[in-house]
């Protein structure tokens, strides 16, 4: 797995391709066009989008801005998010 630092905010992400992560929020957007409401709700009411693959979780840092991470960029046990890496 590969695995990447924000070069902005020191944030790690976890390294998916961009067809991955196309495929994720095709499947994603699929679902969430046929839920409920209250299952909307949940999620803010709002759909995915490529764009949150492109950007740091938490600083919205481009994916491009980021190197591969070291021992010691995040804890052990820490919840990441997807961030797409060209050529993975």
């Amino acid at each position: 797995m590969s695995l990447r630092t924000c070069n902005a905010c020191g944030w790690v992400h976890f390294g998916v391709t961009r067809r991955s992560a196309e495929d994720e929020v095709k499947r994603f957007n699929d679902y969430f066009e046929a839920a409920a409401q209250n299952v909307r709700d949940l999620f803010g009411n709002t759909p995915s989008s490529i764009a949150n693959y492109e950007r740091c979780a938490r600083c919205g840092g481009s994916h491009t801005d980021m190197h591969d991470a070291e021992r010691g960029d995040c804890p052990d046990g820490c919840t990441l998010q997807p961030i797409i890496v060209e050529g993975v």
